[in-house]
């Protein structure tokens, strides 16, 4: 049996009108020709990076699922280039190269690769002719995209060429830039507040006329009687508008068709040109007079909006069940479970996670990151109805192998997962459906995903402020409470004594000969005595006392005691720790403390500071009977 061929296709954006139909053809001839489609696929637009409303952080978030496949995987690679930035498709490429996968870039031209066009320019042309020489048009004004944009470009050349060939003269002040959008409104009004209503104006895409269209109306202008208007991209809003509006219908479906034809020749052995251009052609509605005004189906419209608004009512609503269930949770995995119960609405039949390791252990051990991904992952594979899955995997090898010869043929999607300049990780669905289609799942899609990090951010906070809380009351050297620590706990053990009608102890230790161990061997030694008593000090705790450096070699304890003995029983036990460890220590001196104590049941105390000074008496006393035993 002959092995199934496997299509790899790398976009961005989330254009329902643009790569949405191309990747919805190619989608259908690749099932059809029964071809493995894995689709890559980041949320970023080029134009809105190229204007500098990506940051380069967002941009290498995103970018890093174009890392992620081994491209020898692939028969075939095919890009939709124009809305990929250059140095991605560049990369894209170079790595289908060095695999020996032959590219197909989709309007764009790129070194390296065989490439589909658009012949944009002729459509546009046709389109201002028309108006010239079917409707006499002679004052045109053209509304073109984004300046520098390359689509805009091309299609003011069209426009520019038209009236040259016509002996119109070209004037720079009947070009606006509406920026594909709303903005189009805006320069249609400042134009007309300097100069007559023109004959014609033509709009670089159906966008922008709907919005022209909809002001002219507003303002008592008739389209087409009084002023044409025309789009590009012939979309089924714009062929649905009232006046339904004359375009240029890009070849989209087209391109992505034959994309699979080039890929299919050239796995044949054929040779093929390195540049194919898929020509546009005109659409003529009403708003340029060709068509008379007729009703519309409006029942079938009205029923196709009805389903759309069904449809988008009920993800809103999926939409606030998932952040209820959600919300509450205290762990990434039982977010993932929550998940699990929500793909049935989108039809998906599985969907996974790979997830870097400190946000699936909630802030724990980082491992290296490599383009944004950790060494360390972990894969979760949701289904509806089961219990998340989870298996670690180890970069690169972070995409685990995937069934391309089962009965059906794979489609299936990879989208990033990433928070700002933080890379999380990666999204892995497999589904029946272009992505582009459905606008909702992207939103879905940044839901689940911000609910994940929310979560893992909240802990990380957490344990960052935990951390600071710890710096504050714990000493640095020792980890035993700092004097910020003891008034903090101490205060709590006196009012639990004093409740239960408990007494106090309250332990003055100092570490005997620090100077000399400073001196002599160094101030490591030193800390590493100090370091000692802390270490006893914890083992010798039984009742969790509250163990405390007050100063260089000086610490103190405080706890609930039955009886007096029970102070003696802790520094017994302080002293058989540093007994013990003198028996093992390899430093060439002893590590022991002086002690004095006091205590008093807990409702006859009126400060600390009396217990303090009390145990301090004893203390003293204590070391004055050393010094007397050293100098006699």
């Amino acid at each position: 049996m002959e092995k199934r061929k496997t299509i790899g296709v790398f976009l961005e954006g989330d254009d329902v009108l643009q790569e949405g139909l191309i990747a919805n053809a190619l989608i259908g001839e690749a099932r059809a020709k029964d071809y493995n489609i894995l689709m890559y696929h980041s949320l970023m637009k080029k134009p809105p990076y190229e204007q500098g409303c990506v940051s380069d952080e967002v941009a290498k978030g995103e970018g890093a699922i174009y890392r992620l496949p081994d491209y020898h995987v692939f028969d075939g690679v095919v890009i939709l280039g124009e809305v990929l930035r250059p140095d991605v498709t560049r990369e894209i490429i170079r790595r289908a190269t060095e695999a020996d996968v032959p590219v197909i870039d989709v309007n764009d031209v790129y070194d390296g690769c065989y490439q589909i066009g658009y012949n944009d320019t002729i459509g546009m042309k046709e389109m201002v002719l028309h108006l010239i020489r079917e409707h006499d048009c002679r004052d045109i004004y053209f509304m073109s995209g984004f300046k520098g944009n390359t689509e805009s470009e091309e299609r003011e050349a069209a426009y520019r060429s038209a009236l040259e060939e016509e002996g119109i003269e070209f004037q720079q002040d009947h070009v606006g830039y509406g920026q594909f959008y709303m903005q189009a409104v805006d320069v249609i009004q400042e134009y007309l507040e300097t100069h007559p209503m023109p004959d014609a104006i033509v709009c670089a895409n159906d966008t922008m006329a709907m919005f022209i269209i909809k002001y002219l109306n507003d303002n008592e202008y008739q389209v087409p009687e009084d002023v044409i208007v025309t789009g590009f991209d012939h979309t089924k809003e714009a062929s649905e508008y009232q006046p339904s509006i004359s375009s240029v219908e890009r070849s989209l479906r087209k391109s992505g068709v034959e994309a699979i034809r080039l890929l299919e020749a050239l796995w044949r052995g054929e040779q093929v040109p390195q540049r194919s251009l898929v020509p546009a052609h005109l659409v003529l509605n009403q708003s340029c007079g060709c068509v008379e005004h007729t009703k519309l189906d409006l029942n079938r419209i009205n029923q196709d909006k009805l389903k759309n608004i069904v449809r988008r009512d009920m993800f809103i609503h999926h939409l606030t069940e998932f952040w209820r269930d959600a919300s509450p949770k205290e762990s990434v995995e039982e977010v993932l479970e929550v998940i699990c119960g929500y793909l049935d609405f989108f039809g998906w039949k599985e969907f996974k996670f790979c997830i870097c390791d400190d946000i699936i252990d909630q802030g724990g051990g980082r491992s290296e990151r490599i383009h944004g991904y950790s060494q360390n992952m972990t894969l979760v594979t949701c289904r509806q109805g089961e219990k998340p899955s989870m298996e670690p995997v180890f970069y690169p090898n972070i995409l685990p192998d995937i069934p391309l010869q089962e009965e059906e043929p794979a489609h299936d999607i990879f989208v990033p997962l990433y928070l700002n300049q933080r890379t999380v990780g990666y999204l892995w669905i497999s589904t029946d459906y272009c992505m582009q289609e459905t606008p909702m799942v992207y939103a879905m899609l940044t839901v689940m995903n911000s609910s994940i990090i929310d979560l893992c951010l909240l802990k990380e906070k957490d344990s960052l402020v935990d951390k600071l809380d710890s710096m504050y009351v714990r000493d640095e050297l020792t980890k035993l409470y700092n004097r910020f620590g003891m008034r903090r706990y101490v205060e709590k053990i006196l009012q639990v004594a004093k409740r239960d009608g408990k007494h106090i102890m309250c332990i003055e230790m100092d570490l005997d000969g620090l100077k000399r161990i400073n001196d002599t061997y160094g101030h490591d030694a030193g800390d590493n005595a100090i370091v000692q008593i802390a270490n006893a000090m914890r083992q010798a705790s039984e009742r969790r006392e509250v163990c405390i450096r007050s100063g260089g070699d000086e610490f103190q304890v405080f706890g609930i005691a039955e009886k007096e003995s029970d102070a003696r029983s802790f520094i017994r036990r302080v002293e058989d720790c540093l007994d013990e460890y003198n028996s093992r220590n390899q430093w060439p001196y002893e590590v022991a403390c002086s002690c004095g104590y006091y205590v008093r049941r807990a409702c006859e105390i009126n400060s600390l500071e009396e217990m303090v000074t009390e145990a301090d008496k004893l203390l003293y006393m204590v070391k004055a009977r050393k010094r007397t035993i050293r100098t006699s």
